[in-house]
């Protein structure tokens, strides 16, 4: 395809606006937010189209053609390879294109729109015990489009195979805007489309004489593992034609990465979803033993095999929150495990399934202790686990990180012990050493391997080792890739793995689709080198000339600022619609802009310069920041741990410190000092506050909605009453510290007498820090830090005696003890930081850690009346792990039924609510899922939630009033 000038861009712009529905992007930010995927590629799409409907597609189509323009489909964005980089117009089905158009339980078959992403799909189908087969782990991110253009497979793809094996049918758009339907097509009317004088008709021409033509090379020429997905499904066809009667192009369509037709719909054979599932953890000393057994294990018909390695364990192992959860089912250190699943539709047939295994390991001495896992939480616990080993391994800073580009070649599985030994050899030749797990089951290689690509040396390993470890598969009979597909990063190895003929194969079925060549070039045919600096995301030329050489905040632990920007490696995790929390602004928006990866894509071109000079004060970041709500929940969720919150932060810091920081920001973050005014006359206040003409005076002047009720301050201020509460004689537990946050301070001082009442029930004496200052977490959230560091200085200074004694801090709001550990310690670095942060607890985390051991008796009610409690938790408790321990703490109320809500993030996020231009998205998140379950609720359920800002927003969007739980807890002691 031509370059484009400025001006041949304009005119294609020009017509696409006038002929599109849908959302026609050229602005150079939107442009940097689809330049990568989750691959290791980075190159600047013309321009960006998000189609409303089909017809956009064909539209979008027809118009690149008479402009000469490349195409791309995009669906999640989630793909390994570099499937929907390049240079041309990017079609982004995912926004509006994600309609499930008909369930048929029945027939158990599905139809949808290409842009239906896997989970949101597969909850649709669970009221009907049917599931998509395949099951990527990125499948909170992967759409169907995607996933048939990838052809993807799965841990279970054992028992299910891949994508092509479930397509019935397929619409498509032809590359010169023609809408076909690809199904199973009879001989005569196949013959009728073949007489057409069109795209569609020469297809049914070209491609069964090309099948014809090449069927001895098909038969032969394809690697000898089923898990293949490198080249064109030309052997699926052969197959079907010489045991069928009809002719179906779907199957070629998919794994063509969107190289010969754009996806646009779906029918999709489904399968039932297991009643009964249960997993065998085998325990081997060496990896080979392991892998081994996996060919004997495979007669037993499991549903999946899956390889960890030591490496792997020893990473889950030494994280905090997972080493537990970990160690639930591996025990000792080996140095590999076999996780076996077997899965069937009723009880009696897995009970005799699972001990004719058992029968024949012992027989076979081998994988010893054996694990078993039966219930569904053992279950799903294991398969989390395995998971999370993905992302711990992209949670590493440094410029070594891991890369894709050879990461999932596939051999036959008696070949993979021998395979595996030829890939470790290989490396230790190249002095690394390469670790890996697998899909056992399928043969399939997941590598390890950390390079630095910012180096020439970096580099250069990159490609020796690629072409070696292919060279290395394919004489094992396997792929280039069983898994995440060719796109920039293998194509160029499917000349080596096929043959010249059969390549040439593939090249005319691309120009029997493509003619032009504008369906995602340099996929599958015509490719790059995938060393290619061009196109690599990171290169030796690659530079941060404008990340801040100076920091308000600590990132000594990623390497800097720019380490943190670039631990995010754009899987994607953060477009998740359906489980966790993040990212709430885009479950509204659905806008790549409002994800964690799209925010830390601008910030990467903020700091190498490719935004212009002004670096992280420029307009256009703070656009993209703008609906962050600082959740952390990316700081917990992302699989790189990428903390958006705090590279916000420190964002807003240097952009005020350009612009100015603005009236209404100073006053959201000098609220203490506005409360401690304001409770003097709080009778006064609660006037001003009550009235209309205040409340539209800050709606025009600073934009704090009036919409919005504002908190009403408290007759008496918890230290009034503090000062005048007589404690309990006896403290046999000693003493303990109350962090008397600002709002329960001024405007709900009951949570406060609640808490005390609690910790001295638990045996402790209650004390407050005198002279303390507002924690500063509303600094924080808008940028200020210098004033936020004088004040952790100050309450650090206050604190250090406590904290030094082993004193423990408790807070009721998790916004402040979230403050404490993690904010505190990258504000002020140092000792006295640090032990706060370790003695500073979450309520619940501290009343639960007492019971677990067994030291914490409070006298409850018996006789108390049954009551049901439905929790929502703060998004701080979700992302420092405490989450858990609300529901925990709340059981311990007799007769109590505890019930989480599963809601993600309230929309509040402290100022964020109240602020004009962000109060409809901020309640349109609340309506995601939290409103409608508080609405439902019954009228004597108890509604729970711990944030500040979370009890107002379920009071405003649903006008119930939600308690803390510490309240709820203190209600149920009787003394």
């Amino acid at each position: 395809m031509a370059i484009k000038t400025d001006q041949a861009t304009q005119a294609l712009v020009h017509d696409l606006s006038a002929a599109i529905r849908g959302e026609v992007r050229f602005d150079h930010l939107t442009r940097r937010l689809y330049s990568t995927d989750a691959s290791d590629y980075c190159k600047l799409p013309v321009g960006v189209v998000i189609p409303r409907e089909v017809d956009d597609i064909r539209a979008a189509m027809e118009i690149s053609a008479r402009h000469q323009t490349a195409t791309i489909p995009r669906g999640g964005g989630s793909n390994l390879s570099g499937q929907t980089v390049g240079t041309g117009l990017v079609l982004d089905h995912s926004k509006y294109l994600n309609r499930i158009l008909e369930i048929n339980p029945e027939e158990q078959w599905v139809r949808v729109e290409s842009g239906v992403v896997l989970d949101v799909l597969n909850a649709a189908l669970a009221s009907h015990n049917l599931m998509v087969g395949p099951d990527p782990s990125s499948g909170s991110v992967a759409t169907m489009g995607g996933m048939a253009g990838n052809n993807s497979t799965g841990s279970h793809s054992f028992r299910y195979g891949m994508m092509a094996d479930h397509i019935l049918e397929m619409e498509v758009v032809l590359s010169d805007g023609s809408k076909v339907l690809l199904d199973g097509k009879e001989t005569a009317t196949m013959e009728a489309l073949s007489r057409k004088n069109s795209l569609e008709g020469g297809l049914y021409r070209e491609i069964p004489a090309l099948i014809d033509a090449h069927a001895e090379e098909i038969r032969k020429g394809y690697p000898g593992t089923w898990r293949n997905v490198a080249g064109y499904g030309l052997n699926r066809l052969l197959a079907a034609r010489d045991g069928g009667s009809t002719f179906n192009l779907a199957p070629l369509i998919a794994g063509s990465e969107g190289t010969l037709a754009v996806i646009t719909a779906l029918k999709l054979r489904l399968v039932p979803r297991p009643a009964a599932v249960n997993l065998m953890i085998l325990h081997f000393s060496q990896v080979d033993q392991a892998l081994e057994m996996v060919p004997a294990i495979l007669e037993h018909q499991p549903a999946a095999v899956e390889l960890m390695t030591a490496p792997s364990i020893m990473l889950a192992d030494g994280h905090p929150a997972f080493r537990p959860r970990l160690r639930r089912f591996v025990q000792g250190n080996p140095g590999a495990v076999l996780i076996v699943e077997f899965a069937e539709m009723a009880q009696k047939e897995l009970a005799h399934r699972i001990e004719a295994f058992k029968t024949w390991l012992g027989r076979s001495h081998c994988g010893e202790p054996i694990i078993h896992c039966v219930t569904p939480e053992q279950v799903d616990n294991v398969w989390q686990i395995r998971k999370a080993v993905f992302g711990l391994l992209l949670s590493k800073p440094g410029d070594d990180k891991p890369i894709w580009i050879i990461d999932d070649a596939t051999v036959p599985v008696d070949r993979l012990t021998g395979y595996t030994r030829d890939v470790v050899a290989a490396g230790r030749r190249h002095g690394i050493d390469i670790n890996f797990d697998a899909h056992a089951s399928a043969g399939c290689l997941h590598m390890g391997l950390d390079v630095n690509l910012k180096t020439h040396a970096g580099l250069r390993l990159l490609e020796l080792l690629s072409k070696e470890i292919m060279a290395i598969a394919i004489a094992h009979d396997g792929t280039t890739t069983g898994e995440h597909g060719e796109g920039l990063a293998r194509s160029y190895f499917n000349e080596h793995l096929y043959g010249p003929r059969l390549h040439q194969a593939f090249r005319s079925v691309k120009a029997a689709f493509d003619p032009e060549n504008r369906l995602n070039p340099h996929k599958v045919v015509d490719p790059i080198e995938p060393w290619n600096t061009g196109w690599l995301r990171y290169h030796p030329g690659y530079r941060t000339p404008l990340a801040p050489a100076k920091t308000h905040l600590d990132f000594n632990d990623f390497g800097g600022y720019a380490g943190l920007v670039e631990m995010c490696n754009g899987m994607g995790v953060c477009r998740s619609q359906v489980a966790g929390t993040m990212c709430p602004s885009y479950r509204v928006t659905k806008d790549e802009l409002d994800t964690t990866r799209g925010r830390a894509n601008i910030l990467r071109a903020a700091i190498t310069g490719e935004l212009g000079p002004a670096g992280l004060a420029d307009e256009a970041v703070y656009k993209a920041l703008e609906l962050c709500l600082e959740c952390k929940a990316c700081r917990n969720e992302c699989g790189s741990k990428v903390d958006m919150a705090k590279l916000k932060y420190e964002f807003l810091a240097h952009y005020q410190e350009r612009h100015g920081t603005p009236l209404r920001s100073r006053m959201f973050g000098h609220l203490a000092l506005a409360d401690a005014v304001a409770g003097r006359a709080p009778h006064l206040a609660n006037r001003i506050f009550r009235s209309s003409a205040f409340r539209n005076l800050l709606h025009r002047t600073v934009k704090i909605d009036r919409r919005r009720e504002l908190p009403l301050l408290a007759a008496e201020s918890f230290q009034q009453w503090f000062r005048r509460h007589i404690p309990p004689e006896a403290a046999p537990r000693g003493e303990i510290v109350l962090w008397d946050d600002c709002h329960l301070s001024f405007h709900e001082p009951g949570i406060g007498v609640a808490a005390v009442k609690v910790l001295e029930a638990a045996g402790f004496r209650v004390k407050l820090i005198k002279g303390r200052r507002c924690c500063g977490r509303p600094l924080i959230s808008k940028g200020m830090l210098k004033q936020a560091r004088a004040n952790a200085r100050h309450n650090l200074h206050r604190l250090r005696e406590v904290a030094e004694q082993g004193v423990p801090i408790i807070g009721v709001e998790p916004s402040c003890i979230a403050c404490f550990r993690d904010e505190y310690p990258s504000l002020v670095k140092g000792e006295t930081a640090d032990r706060v942060a370790v003695q500073a607890f979450f309520f619940e985390e501290f009343i639960t850690d007492l019971a677990a051991r067994g030291e914490l008796d409070l006298p409850f009610d018996p006789a108390r009346p049954p009551a049901t409690i439905k929790v929502h938790t703060h998004c701080y408790q979700k992302a420092l792990g405490t989450a858990d321990k609300v529901l925990a703490m709340l059981r311990l109320v007799p007769n109590a039924t505890v019930e989480a809500i599963d809601s993600g993030c309230c929309g509040m996020a402290g100022a964020f609510g109240y602020e004009k231009e962000h109060y409809d998205i901020s309640m349109a998140i609340g309506e995601l899922a939290l409103f409608p379950v508080v609405r439902a609720a019954a009228v004597e359920t108890i509604i729970a939630a711990a944030g500040t800002s979370c009890r107002t927003q379920i009071k405003d969007g649903t006008r119930r009033k939600a308690r803390h739980p510490i309240e709820i807890v203190a209600d149920a002691i009787s003394y």
